[in-house]
């Protein structure tokens, strides 16, 4: 209904069909045939041509204004279409459990908003059951997780491999029969040594130390279970709590031995009151990544938040 408006509005301007089709550069009867058109297309003359100059008919007002209307819409997406093209407008929710939105997420959010100070980021902080329903129904956008998802469902960057290691009270008289499966906050933080060339450690071990695990809907916790089983270990479980940090600040306290993932050593919670170990068996690793749901458009702003972490190191 709207095509050709730039003719009408050029005639309006000028009020004259030859000044129009000379500021457009074509000729008059190519100008008042696509006027023409338009006028049959529609059913309704826009110019009144017995004037001169020409006047605009009632019905051509409307028509005009309507098309004053529709160029402004369109001159205020090309403005958005700049911005969103130069990131200069957008927004991503991106996800996280306890433990990665306080140690990883931030400083990968600081980084991002370097780049791209226009864009709104949100951080939404919950267990990883909820924040899968939280991606699946669209109310995050990107999530960092350790568990493993769905991958007809999910897509996925894996950002690092983590391995899962034993923390131990340096009390504890069972370390001095283990010097030669012990690793040092140091060694592990600054990556002195591979860890998968220090041996792993028997969890048989350990006999009857207390231990603190995490609870069976947390993948540390499961994992732990799976390692027990994989080697015919029944832990002395004490402690039974919900956050890896929790079960890290027991063992901190000289309570029990805890299972943790070397990312919280790479993140500031070293410490030489405790000992770690190596643990083996396949439930020992895992991958550390960031999730999006694959049936779900990612925006311009998301595409460059994946962008800039593939290039991160976590550890």
């Amino acid at each position: 209904m709207f095509q050709g408006k730039e003719y009408v509005l050029a005639v309006e301007k000028e009020r004259s069909f030859s000044k129009a089709a000379e500021k457009m550069h074509i000729s008059q009867p190519s100008l008042s045939a696509n006027i023409k058109r338009i006028e049959e297309r529609l059913g309704h003359d826009l110019f009144d041509r017995s004037t001169i100059p020409l006047r605009v008919t009632e019905f051509g007002e409307e028509y005009l204004k309507q098309c004053r209307q529709i160029l402004k819409i369109e001159a205020d997406f090309d403005q958005f279409l700049q911005r969103y093209e130069g990131l200069q407008y957008g927004h991503i929710m991106i996800g996280g459990s306890s433990l990665y939105a306080a140690m990883i997420l931030p400083r990968m959010m600081a980084q991002y908003k370097a780049l791209y100070p226009a864009i709104e980021l949100g951080l939404k902080e919950a267990t990883s059951e909820d924040l899968v329903h939280y991606l699946r129904e669209g109310e995050i956008d990107l999530l960092l997780d350790n568990t493993g998802f769905d991958e007809q469902e999910f897509e996925a960057v894996e950002l690092a491999s983590e391995q899962l290691l034993l923390a131990v009270p340096r009390d504890f008289a069972v370390n001095q029969f283990l010097l030669d499966y012990q690793l040092s906050p140091r060694e592990i933080r600054q990556g002195d040594i591979d860890i998968n060339q220090v041996p792993a450690v028997d969890l048989k071990a350990f006999g009857q130390a207390p231990f603190v695990f995490l609870n069976d809907h947390n993948d540390t916790g499961v994992r732990a279970r799976r390692l027990c089983q994989a080697q015919d270990y029944q832990a002395n479980v004490v402690y039974g709590v919900d956050q890896q940090l929790t079960a890290y600040n027991i063992s901190l306290s000289g309570m029990a031995i805890s299972v943790m993932g070397e990312a919280l050593l790479h993140y500031g919670y070293a410490s030489d009151r405790l000992i770690y170990y190596r643990l083996q068996g396949e439930a020992s690793k895992r991958p550390i990544c960031i999730y999006w749901k694959k049936d779900r458009y990612l925006t311009k702003a998301s595409q460059a938040f994946l962008e800039l972490i593939g290039q991160e190191k976590l550890f």
